[in-house]
């Protein structure tokens, strides 16, 4: 079983990013018949704020990504709302790098949709998306607006959904089942605290006409990418990384970096090493690199033991 809320502090090996897994819920820890808002010990609650209420959404014991259960939302028909279920997290983060992932199920002939955004209050007063995402009854998908950056999901199977937020940079990159499907702006000026799971479809990306919505949402996550452990010094300011999205060729330019050594380390999100290097620094200096690998966001971890940079880098 696993909820866990400030939990899981991850510590990588020496030279890479630490990671921390800020909150997660797979459902398997709360008992089927119920609601989720419901469950005792639940991290949830719903848009207006009372649990059990028709906004609440169903445990379910039958479709369930890790066993044995998942969260099933649905909607009464088109323009008929029922479940709205609200994840806030901690606190509203207003800058870093964050992921936060969950898997999703839409059946044949229905869709789905979440948002994540900025602070919360019961009842969603002065809320900001910072981003939309549909899951439509043909198969597509597009992000915040009709026909924007669109992708395909697996009608009838669990699809894997990860969404990088760079508070720093303003901006959030959406992957679904391993493929980058892009970078646009984060639209949620004030921050970054909640998700919120919506019972409402569309029947193609023109998001014109809405549908039935059903589907299942499990292994929710949300993890802190921002590095921890060795203090930065600044060393952003003097580190640049482009071209950035790119295609696995990219430099690093170092200028005004203290005349040092630096360990190079390249990983993917999940804390695999793609590649290590050193780069002697004394004045302007510059590497390349040329990497084979899948599409994907990478993470680039700069550091010589006393400051250290990571930053974050787009192949398409």
């Amino acid at each position: 079983m696993k909820k866990t809320l400030l939990t899981l502090l991850a510590v990588a090996p020496l030279g890479l990013l630490a990671q921390r897994t800020i909150l997660s819920d797979n459902f398997d820890s709360y008992s089927v018949p119920g609601t989720v808002a419901a469950a005792a010990g639940t991290i949830w609650e719903t848009w207006s704020g009372p649990s059990g209420t028709a906004e609440d959404a169903d445990l379910n014991n039958n479709t369930f990504s890790s066993a044995s259960n998942s969260m099933f939302v649905k909607n009464g028909g088109p323009s008929a709302y029922l479940n709205d279920m609200i994840l806030p997290f901690p606190t509203t983060y207003t800058t870093g790098v964050y992921e936060f992932n969950l898997k999703i199920y839409v059946g044949q002939g229905f869709g789905g949709y979440f948002n994540i955004g900025g602070a919360w209050v019961s009842g969603g007063a002065g809320y900001q998306y910072g981003g939309d995402f549909y899951f439509n009854g043909d198969g597509s998908g597009n992000v915040d607006a009709a026909s924007t950056m669109p992708f395909t999901y697996n009608v009838g199977a669990w699809n894997d959904i990860s969404i990088l937020v760079d508070l720093d940079a303003a901006e959030k990159t959406l992957t679904v089942n391993g493929t980058v499907v892009g970078t646009n702006a984060w639209g949620a000026a004030g921050g970054f605290g909640v998700a919120d799971i919506f019972g409402v479809a569309f029947g193609t990306a023109a998001n014109a006409t809405q549908i039935t919505s059903e589907f299942f949402i499990d292994d929710v996550e949300l993890i802190n990418m921002t590095g921890v452990g060795i203090e930065e010094n600044n060393l952003d300011s003097k580190v640049v990384i482009f071209p950035s999205p790119n295609n696995g060729q990219f430099t690093i330019e170092f200028n005004g970096a203290p005349a040092s050594t630096y360990d190079v380390t390249i990983s993917d999100l999940s804390g695999k090493v793609i590649e290590t290097s050193s780069v002697n620094v004394n004045g302007t200096t510059s590497a390349s690199f040329d990497l084979n690998v899948t599409a994907g966001v990478y993470l680039v971890n700069i550091n010589n033991g006393a400051t250290q940079s990571v930053q974050r880098i787009v192949v398409q």
